[in-house]
């Protein structure tokens, strides 16, 4: 009967410390704290981007806390959280509270390109107030790549379908373009690099002169000399016709041009 009680008692006692073993490994990992307090925020989403419950709360990219629970909503809610179909509940600890603010931001992030998805609060504005714990947040919904993927191939498939349809056609204008190429290349090989230099030296004493004159027209004596052209050729609209032909008929004078 002893034997049978000391057989118990080791065995009760290997429960015990495995038990203890557990808890202080899933303790160590932070997924447990049970001597830390937490304060715990409402965070809606239109799309949570594969969240799951337990997944880690960061700030400044250090885990605060995590997910503790997730509610899908059934109801139509005021703004801003009109459109939102889901409810997180995230922990935050007390160490990292202060910088929670009213004007920090959840996002939903991803660690790596396949990683686990995490909550990453944004730290507030130093003169924004502390976030009251249970507030309600409207999240930042992540971008939805699956949608990304989805219109990107459908533009893929237009573009094939267009190469398809005018293959010929651009397998021409290829042609073309790369026989001007070669075409230009063996003109550039036969022109004479000289009069090549010398012909651009000519376009850019040729621009300059025009610059310089450009510039001899906004003088006060060449506005002067337009202002009174243009005056000129005013005036001479103005001249009768009629009495100018008279005129010179009067003084014998035959022009036919009238």
């Amino acid at each position: 009967m002893a034997q049978q009680h000391r057989k118990q008692f080791w065995v009760g006692s290997l429960v015990l410390i495995s038990v203890g073993f557990l808890f202080a490994f899933t303790w160590g990992l932070g997924l447990i704290s049970p001597l830390s307090s937490s304060n715990q925020y409402d965070v809606f989403y239109n799309f949570a981007g594969g969240v799951e419950v337990g997944a880690p709360v960061r700030v400044s990219g250090i885990k605060v806390g995590k997910v503790e629970k997730i509610q899908f909503l059934h109801e139509e809610l005021p703004e801003p959280f009109t459109g939102t179909s889901v409810k997180l509940t995230v922990s935050v600890n007390q160490e990292a509270k202060s910088l929670v603010k009213e004007d920090s931001k959840f996002y939903v992030n991803i660690a790596g390109i396949i990683g686990e998805r995490y909550i990453e609060i944004t730290p507030g504005s130093a003169a924004s107030a502390l976030l009251i714990p249970s507030s309600k947040v409207r999240g930042i919904d992540p971008p939805r790549v699956d949608q990304l993927l989805s219109q990107g191939y459908g533009v893929f498939g237009r573009v094939q379908d267009f190469l398809e349809q005018n293959e010929s056609t651009l397998k021409e204008l290829l042609t073309t373009v790369n026989s001007l190429m070669t075409d230009t290349n063996q003109l550039l090989k036969t022109v004479d690099r000289k009069k090549l230099n010398r012909l651009v030296d000519n376009l850019n004493e040729v621009s300059s002169n025009f610059g310089a004159l450009s510039r001899g027209f906004r003088e006060p004596r060449s506005r002067k000399f337009v202002d009174q052209v243009y005056d000129l050729v005013d005036r001479a609209h103005q001249i009768d016709k009629e009495a100018l032909k008279q005129f010179f008929q009067e003084e014998g004078v035959r022009a036919r041009i009238f």
